[in-house]
């Protein structure tokens, strides 16, 4: 089976697998799979993170599972889960930096200078302090915030 994805990749070397050392990506079985596998889930509203976890284990009959960072219960996101021996691998992802993205859309347009004034009250330092029924401690954190904006397709300058 060939995923779309994989269609238009670059080659950048011709690496062979040793069949003692590994497997190739589209031979695995699932045992494999659900052994060593890291599956990026989209989590929708409403559960958290740690349910997520327990109903994968059930629904994919797995002893061990675990997820990489946590995503609120209010909060939709990708949260990665490690299955089985995958789990080791999770300590990487939280290694890099997080971003979050968000598109608004305005009823009127003020003008750019009004704009960029109200979008500078969003940038500098927030502070966050877990909730009362949390997994981290519960000490206030100071993240640091910036925004950057895009300008819309339809005020952009036209070629």
């Amino acid at each position: 089976m060939a995923l779309k994805q994989l269609e238009n990749l670059i080659t950048i070397d011709e690496d062979i697998t040793d069949d003692q050392y590994g497997t190739y990506y589209d031979k695995r079985t699932v045992e494999q799979l659900l052994n060593y596998g890291l599956i990026l889930l989209d989590k929708p509203a409403g559960p958290t993170s740690h349910e997520i976890v327990a109903w994968s284990k059930r629904i994919l009959e797995i002893p061990k599972a675990g997820h990489s960072g946590t995503l609120d219960p209010q909060v939709t996101g990708v949260l990665p889960l490690g299955l089985g021996e995958g789990t080791k691998a999770l300590g990487v992802l939280l290694l890099g930096p997080k971003e979050y993205h968000a598109l608004g859309r305005l009823h009127s347009l003020p003008s750019k200078e009004k704009l960029e004034n109200i979008l500078t009250e969003f940038c500098g330092d927030i502070y966050q302090k877990p909730p009362q029924r949390s997994s981290v401690l519960r000490q206030t954190r100071v993240r640091l915030s910036s925004i950057m904006v895009a300008p819309s397709p339809s005020t952009s300058p036209k070629s």
